[in-house]
């Protein structure tokens, strides 16, 4: 079969989980199939991968550093799209795989002008990215047209399947749910480390992630229990506001703000800290989730984080309750037997989450085609 593949990332060019989805779940299909990927030009040499690698210059957009763009990121985008559907070869083609609005549009009217069967996968809706504050009604109207008009579609939990058939109206028999994968060799190989009490937030700083709440929650520990230490990993347009909002409650002594985290740090991280807490309003899936659980971390996670539908060594809470989660946090600190339960079978649990999987169910929505 032969199949192209519309992206937007790829390892060494890449700034979040979808080009880590997309080298992982490839790198496996490529040698079951002919695969092409369509990419941005970034000035970037990519290795030898087990598919085809194909860069489409822009003309309108600029980019500076990676995926930073100088203009307006809807136009780069656009401009992407006008550019793959102007440089597509549709010899052969069995099928075309586009992940995420930025994709869609080129798909869509390859669809349209070639006949060639679309697969669309969701990562993320606008809903989730904007934490359903003011998403924005362009995208939107890019993911509805791909729902409704996609011959197959793949999302990354029933979160999101429920999300895409309720707001855009997509028909579930079209639908299938496949979970990401995680590759537990670098987290297994990593030397242990001794727990510290700490618990620890990793991720973009921005509303959807749910900042504010971890914020809430390490004040109600701490007003409980004053030897603990909470982290915030990663960056993002509100993080000065939760520095702010430590500060102006007397806590700021208590956290720590790393900033940006290397892959291998944020390992050292998940393995120090004695738990893990994702309070986000809506994610999709959430990678760190099984990272966390790997490294041998208890994870707390809101009942909006789709990862957690398929997780039974959990502890869910909705991401506004606070004083829950706050409760979660301070039996794992106190109860070595707790902690020591959720750590070895959270541990083996995560383990089962595979990008072999992944890309074996992947490979049977394409055959139903």
């Amino acid at each position: 079969m032969k199949i192209s593949v519309i992206g937007w990332e790829l390892p060494p060019a890449f700034s979040g989980g979808l080009g880590i989805h997309t080298v992982n779940l490839f790198s496996i299909i490529g040698h079951f199939h002919n695969v092409t990927i369509y990419v941005p030009d970034l000035g970037y040499d990519f290795p030898e991968y087990p598919f085809n690698v194909r860069k489409i210059r822009l003309k309108r957009a600029k980019f500076i550093s990676g995926y930073a763009v100088i203009d307006d990121f809807y136009d780069a985008v656009m401009d992407y799209n006008d550019r793959v559907v102007e440089s597509f070869d549709p010899d052969g083609v069995d099928l075309v795989h586009c992940h995420d609005w930025i994709t869609f549009p080129a798909g869509l009217r390859i669809k349209e002008k070639y006949g060639i069967p679309l697969v669309v996968t969701f990562h993320s809706t606008e809903f989730d990215r904007s934490a359903f504050f003011n998403p924005q009604e362009r995208i939107m109207a890019v993911e509805r047209e791909g729902a409704q008009n996609a011959d197959r579609i793949i999302c990354v939990s029933n979160l999101t399947k429920r999300m895409i058939v309720d707001h855009y109206g997509a028909d579930d028999r079209r639908i299938r749910t496949i979970y990401n994968g995680v590759d537990p060799t670098p987290y297994i190989s990593y030397p242990e480390q001794k727990r510290e009490r700490n618990v620890l937030y990793f991720g973009r700083v921005t509303s959807q992630k749910g900042p504010k709440f971890f914020m809430e929650v390490a004040m109600k520990v701490l007003e409980l229990d004053g030897n603990v230490r909470f982290t915030v990993a990663g960056t993002g347009e509100l993080l000065p506001e939760m520095k702010r909002f430590a500060l102006e409650n007397g806590f700021l002594n208590h956290m720590d703000f790393p900033g940006f985290v290397s892959f291998r740090r944020a390992i050292g991280y998940y393995k120090r800290s004695s738990v893990f807490i994702i309070p986000a309003i809506s994610e999709p899936f959430g990678m760190t989730v099984l990272e966390a659980m790997i490294s041998g971390t208890p994870v707390i996670l809101s009942k909006t984080t789709g990862v957690g539908e398929a997780l039974n060594h959990v502890l869910s809470a909705d991401f506004w309750d606070t004083d829950r989660m706050a409760l979660y946090t301070i039996s794992i600190l106190n109860h070595s037997g707790l902690l020591k339960t959720m750590s070895e079978f959270g541990r083996i649990e995560a383990m089962r989450f595979t990008w072999r999987k992944a890309a074996i169910s992947t490979m049977g929505v394409y055959e139903s085609l």
